[in-house]
């Protein structure tokens, strides 16, 4: 397959292996080159580039603002480069809870960022979503939809713990690694609040994962809306599953009503954990016991059409 590389203005037509060997001469470490993607560009802040190379004729595999990327140093290890918006906090966010001990194990972590010539790209962590998994290995995650949707849980519990609102919690936004560990990704249009009472009025997310409150056009609570996002997503994943968890099912319940002041808060339960988990029990009903943590590398990131706008937020790092 041929392919067009685009560095400083130069355009060159040859095949994969001369075009990344002459990639691996611009830079080392500092070098990210990118496979598989939608136009040619080349840029570059400092000592940081960002490589990237378009295969010709070959299928879109993944949103324009969302790349396949790897170090000439390791071409094995693939890693997801995204496009940060001006208007987001999501660089600031992430950076935020990499910084943040101890760390959860179901939120995606940073692994790089940089400044091109007109964006801020962050490269993250590559693995499989959730909806990947639903439409392409169902009874896999069949047999892991218990410690799936606990890692949920305890992922929004961590980020309310700091008062960050993700807006936008839906299978396509939670990843699973090889172990089927979840991690919560894309903070695009994540927010930090005082509380879980602070209102907004902004409507974002995604039509058939939003809270009933962002529907009706009103004024509600980035956390709450949260809450409601969760139980919805626990349902879809225990329906697709096949699984009749009752424990489970009944926590996505009490988290998918209608009124927002009747969501049960995930910080105060993950909280009130006191005993390793061996299976879930009677949560909420007396039996609460702590939830099990993956503590293993990650390894990836996000691929969805970018969200409405929204407007960066000083970040708090205080819990």
């Amino acid at each position: 397959m041929m392919m067009t590389v685009q560095m400083e203005g130069a355009n060159l037509r040859q095949n994969t292996q001369s075009s990344e060997h002459m990639a691996t001469r611009w830079n080392q470490q500092s070098l990210w080159i990118i496979v598989v993607i939608y136009g040619s560009q080349f840029v570059g802040c400092g000592n940081l580039f960002l490589l990237i190379i378009r295969l010709v004729d070959a299928p879109p595999q993944m949103p324009p603002h969302i790349h396949i990327v790897y170090r000439p140093s390791d071409p094995m290890n693939k890693v997801i480069a995204k496009k940060v918006r001006k208007e987001s906090n999501e660089l600031e966010i992430l950076k935020l809870l990499n910084a943040t001990q101890p760390k959860s194990d179901h939120v995606i972590s940073l692994l790089d960022s940089f400044q091109g010539h007109s964006r801020t790209w962050a490269i993250l962590p590559k693995m499989e979503s959730i909806a990947d998994c639903v439409e392409f290995a169902p009874e896999e995650l069949e047999s892991k939809v218990v410690q799936v949707c606990l890692g949920l849980i305890e992922g929004l519990a961590y980020l309310h713990r700091f008062c960050i609102a993700h807006r936008d919690i839906k299978p396509h936004n939670l990843l699973v690694d090889s172990d089927f560990c979840l991690k919560i990704i894309d903070f695009d249009i994540a927010m930090q609040v005082k509380d879980e009472d602070e209102e907004v009025a902004d409507q974002c997310g995604t039509k058939g994962w939003i809270a009933p409150e962002i529907e009706k056009k009103v004024m509600y609570s980035p956390i709450k809306a949260d809450r409601w996002s969760c139980g919805h997503v626990l349902l879809y994943l225990l329906d697709k599953s096949r699984k009749d968890h009752l424990p489970l099912r009944a926590i996505a319940r009490k988290l998918d009503v209608d009124n927002p002041k009747q969501r049960p808060s995930l910080l105060e339960w993950c909280n009130s954990f006191s005993q390793p988990l061996s299976g879930v029990g009677n949560i909420w009903n007396g039996d609460e016991r702590k939830l099990s943590r993956s503590r293993r590398n990650s390894r990836e990131v996000d691929g969805e059409d970018m969200p409405p706008n929204a407007k960066k937020r000083k970040l708090n790092g205080s819990p």
